[in-house]
């Protein structure tokens, strides 16, 4: 039985191993990045790049797959049926904005996935499984603030989608990390989106 240092030392190794092919996988895509590419750069054998690993094929799809889901759970983590529709949208569009912001790398890698579906079938299939649990839920905010009548009419459907578009298309615009100011602007933006009165 392995002792816990070895353990540690074990998963510190497979974190290192992540973000260099998280880093390579986003700067030089998934076909120019090699597995000595990312062994390098993690400063670890290639042995044991695809011991934990196996191929880059789950190398990449681990990089995908693992940040996705915790992700879009930070993302779900508003109310949908608050007292004040207005606070909630605005709270939760500034929140959504900065976390977003802070995936520069790891977007690379989603648009990287998005786009050559046919050779990512299984990575699609979830990012595509995920982000319909987050329309769903905001088309449930959407729906139920209407109702309530502090939303403007709209189709529900269509503002979460847009609203899911503009978060993650905002990402891909810019190089840098966008100052606080800007972000405020972009969550004010974005809150017009849902049509609160």
């Amino acid at each position: 039985m392995a002792s816990d240092k070895v353990i540690r030392n074990m998963e510190l190794k497979k974190a290192r191993i992540l973000e260099a092919a998280t880093a390579l996988f986003a700067e030089k895509g998934y076909d120019s990045t090699t597995m000595g590419d990312i062994a390098k750069k993690a400063e670890v054998g290639f042995g044991t790049v695809a011991t934990h690993f196996g191929s880059k094929e789950e190398l990449f799809y681990t990089c995908v797959i693992q940040p996705w889901k915790p992700l879009v759970d930070e993302l779900l983590a508003f109310d949908k049926n608050p007292q004040s529709y207005r606070q909630e949208i605005e709270e939760m569009t500034k929140r959504h904005v900065k976390l977003v912001n802070e995936q520069k790398i790891y977007m690379h890698l989603i648009v990287q996935a998005n786009a050559q579906y046919e050779k990512f079938p299984d990575i699609f299939k979830q990012l595509n499984e995920e982000t319909e649990v987050l329309n769903q839920s905001l088309i449930q905010l959407i729906t139920n603030g209407q109702k309530e009548n502090q939303l403007l009419d709209g189709n529900p459907s269509t503002i979460a989608i847009s609203y899911v578009s503009f978060l993650f298309g905002l990402r891909l615009i810019y190089i840098d990390n966008l100052p606080e100011e800007m972000l405020q602007q972009f969550a004010t933006v974005a809150m017009r989106l849902f049509g609160v009165k």
